[in-house]
């Protein structure tokens, strides 16, 4: 089959004709349009309405502080803490600080670099002497070497010993036993006294540190001090197999050369106890909400005074409410300004105002409901028996976060959906100061209810409870597990269970919330969804029985529309169900007059015979905005009523028009186009737009005796020309081939309602002549087909 060419399209059309209101509203005009109709269709007032009411109720408000009392005082009423605060305990935290403090020992440094200076000095002083003994005569000079020693090396060694060191030529082997002995009485730790001791060493000891990476504590005993440190290097000469002469030697010389090598080390153990009080977390006082401080005629006591004087210095404390406004309003400006600025590049001005309006109510529908529950969770938590339901955080789980999401995911697309879920996640967030836990479990829990509806559907409003119930709360308890094990402390398994059993309630609740509200959201804001389009279009409400019954000829007629529109609109893509409705409720306002109409006029009667030209036309005309004034008051959607409106756009009424051309005469009546339009406004979305042409085709499909493919052909094109050239689908952004699609499917859909059958023979329903068919044919194009 050839496709339909649209051949004699023209590019640039004639004069827009002028409308009954005198045509387009000059530019002063338009200035002075009415301020409140400006006002509500500017998003940007909308945006300061609904940050403004967001940042209020985010915004801490600080509550009055308590009454102050004096000690012995009767209180006149009840003294409430006006918020949970976390109070420090400053004696506990203090009191755990000094005892971390006093646990430090103290540190001392062992100095290894002193034992090798003084194997350096022996070995040099013995190497002095060597030297010295091969230079002169010994035993006259002892005196001249004990005064060298003493310059040289700093050292004041008896005569007796030096006498000793000389007779025995200042000996290798005595150099060697006493570096080893002092080596080994000197790797034990030496320190000057024991006395010297002030830190609770005797009773705690002390840590000993040899180096940066080796330390131990160790009792007092662990090390020596001097008069110990000589004792042992007695006590082990003692032990050695040498003269005694060397003993006294070694003993002597000991008393020189033994020196302390650990010290106390302030600095380290300063910083160690600084460490120590810093580890020790802060103590603080929970104090809750609601909780009485004093009772309405009891005594107040010190305690009680503590207590309020530490609530009013913490109100005293808390950050200025204005300044915090300001920062949320300031915040929220900007996610709106985003919002809006993302919304219209996706949609349409008026689609985009739309689903903006939707998520400012529903975000602020959202805070009001986390308020409520919040409120609830404190109460419970205050008279709750179990210990894990005391806490607040326990009943966040069981709040509703999820019922935006479920209501978007049903009446909008997934695109915008996201959106929504990522707002409602911040806003949680931001509610709970933060909270990445909540913000995030309302977040994956938003994507699960996306794709609930998605699994479930939208042809019943129960997807949204199934959906809550199967999917979103399933899911809820699947995160609370995971959150509770990545965190550093796990809870009990009552804990667990509890936030389980919150986590299902939670589910149920967004289900139940958006079962509740989604009749509310679709007609506030002008959503079809396909359940109320299945209930629009069922055959047996009165309006279509009215219909069939008072206009029976209209009520086919929108029958064989909404089949041509149907078929077009679902190769096209378009929702198929509100093109169905659209078209099947586009003539209700024929019902008031359906004799008026021809489709509806019996045969031997016609009331346009007696009526002037211009009054049949308004007749006629009049239908459309009583089909508006019809569906008002059968509180049809929005996009219903606009087909409704739009369904002949501002074209002109042909037939009367070129009729008072002829009756009138035109030099005592200007007839004037614009008096027979219809008012309009020219469809502004593809679905008004294809019934229109369905409208038009059908109807005139009618006029044609003998309605063959080529005769349906023509029909076809003359009226998608016209309506091109008058301007008609100017705003509903249709393509040249989606067009030509449509003109293809209507073809073909009125070749089959009007299909051919052939002569049953015997029978003359039309009572005229037989005549021989031309080569075997029917005088029409179409061959012969078998009965139905």
């Amino acid at each position: 089959m050839n496709f339909i060419s649209f051949r004699r399209l023209k590019l640039f059309k004639g004069p827009s004709p002028r409308q009954k209101n005198g045509g387009q509203e000059p530019p002063a005009e338009r200035e002075k349009r009415n301020f409140w109709r400006r006002l509500i269709q500017n998003p940007f007032f909308y945006l300061i309405v609904f940050v403004f009411v967001l940042s209020y109720f985010l915004s801490y408000v600080p509550p009055r502080s308590l009454t102050k009392l004096k000690e012995g005082e009767i209180a006149s009423t009840d003294l409430i803490s006006p918020l949970d605060l976390n109070i420090e305990d400053t004696e506990t935290t203090a009191k755990r600080r000094n005892e971390a403090e006093e646990a430090v020992l103290p540190v001392y440094t062992l100095d290894e670099n002193s034992f090798l200076s003084t194997e350096e000095s022996i070995r040099q002083l013995f190497e002095f002497g060597r030297d010295w003994l091969k230079s002169a005569s010994a035993p006259a000079r002892t005196a001249e070497l004990q005064k060298a020693v003493a310059e040289k090396f700093d050292l004041e060694i008896p005569v007796q010993e030096l006498d000793s060191l000389v007779k025995s030529n200042f000996s290798p082997e005595v150099q060697e036993t006493l570096i080893s002995l002092i080596g080994k009485v000197s790797s034990q730790g030496i320190i000057i006294s024991k006395n010297l001791f002030i830190r609770k060493e005797p009773e705690r000891g002390l840590t000993l540190m040899r180096g940066p990476a080796s330390e131990r504590p160790i009792p007092v005993d662990g090390i020596l001090d001097l008069i110990e440190g000589r004792e042992r290097f007695a006590s082990d000469v003692e032990k050695l197999e040498i003269s005694s002469r060397n003993k006294r030697l070694l003993l002597g010389l000991a008393e020189v050369l033994l020196r302390p090598n650990v010290s106390f080390n302030k600095a380290e153990t300063e910083s160690r106890k600084e460490r120590a009080r810093a580890r020790v977390e802060t103590v603080f006082y929970r104090l809750k909400k609601g909780k009485v401080i004093v009772r309405k005629g009891d005594e107040a006591t010190a305690e009680n005074l503590k207590w309020i004087s530490i609530i009013n210095q913490n109100l005293r404390e808390a950050r200025d409410w204005l300044v915090h406004l300001a920062g949320t309003f300031l915040l929220f400006a900007l996610f709106f300004l985003t919002l809006w600025y993302y919304l219209k590049s996706l949609l349409k001005f008026r689609a985009a105002l739309n689903i903006y309006l939707m998520m400012g109510v529903s975000l602020i529908l959202g805070l009001l409901v986390y308020k409520l529950f919040s409120f609830l969770a404190t109460l419970f938590s205050q008279f709750a028996r179990l210990p894990i339901l005391t806490e607040v955080e326990v009943y966040r789980f069981a709040f509703p976060y999820q019922f935006g999401v479920i209501i978007f995911a049903f009446l909008t697309t997934n695109t915008v959906t996201l959106i929504f879920a990522i707002l409602n996640s911040l806003l949680v967030g931001y509610m709970f100061q933060g909270h990445f836990q909540f913000m995030l479990f309302s977040f994956i829990g938003g994507l699960a209810a996306v794709y609930g509806i998605r699994y479930y559907q939208k042809q019943k409003r129960t997807s949204a409870l199934r959906t809550g119930l199967f999917v979103v709360a399933p899911i809820n308890v699947f995160l609370i597990i995971t959150l509770e094990l990545i965190q550093e402390k796990i809870g009990g398994p009552g804990a667990i269970a509890a936030e389980a059993i919150m986590g299902l309630l939670g589910g149920a609740l967004s289900a139940a919330f958006a079962f509740v509200l989604l009749p509310v959201f679709e007609n506030v804001f002008g959503f079809v969804t396909q359940t109320k389009l299945l209930d629009l279009t069922n055959s047996d409400l009165p309006v279509f029985r009215q219909m069939a019954m008072e206009a029976p000829g209209s009520y086919h007629h929108s029958l064989v529309v909404s089949t041509l529109a149907e078929k077009a609109a679902e190769e096209l893509g378009l929702d198929t169900m509100l093109v169905k409705a659209g078209a099947l409720y586009h003539d209700i306002g024929k019902v008031k007059r359906p004799e008026y109409f021809l489709e509806n006029i019996s045969r031997n009667s016609d009331l346009h015979k007696d009526m002037t030209p211009s009054l049949s036309s308004l007749v006629i005309i009049n239908h459309v905005k009583e089909g508006a004034e019809a569906a008002k008051k059968l509180k049809l959607p929005k996009k219903i009523k606009e087909i409704i409106e739009q369904h002949h756009g501002s074209s002109l009424v042909r037939y009367f028009f070129h009729k008072a051309k002829e009756v009138y005469d035109p030099e005592m009546q200007k007839i004037e186009e614009e008096n027979y339009r219809y008012p309009g406004p020219p469809p502004q979305g593809k679905e008004a737009a294809l019934i229109m042409l369905a409208d038009s085709v059908e109807a005139a499909s009618r006029s044609i005796k003998s309605p063959s493919r080529e005769n349906l052909k023509r029909l076809i094109i003359e009226i998608f020309e016209n309506y091109l050239q008058d301007g008609q689908l100017d705003d509903c952004d249709f393509s040249l081939r989606e067009l030509r699609a449509i003109a293809e499917s209507f073809h073909t859909t009125l070749f089959a309602i009007y299909h051919p059958r052939i002569q049953y023979p015997g029978f003359d329903f039309e009572m005229k002549k037989k005549k021989r068919p031309t080569n075997g044919k029917k005088a029409n194009d179409r061959g012969p087909e078998p009965p139905a």
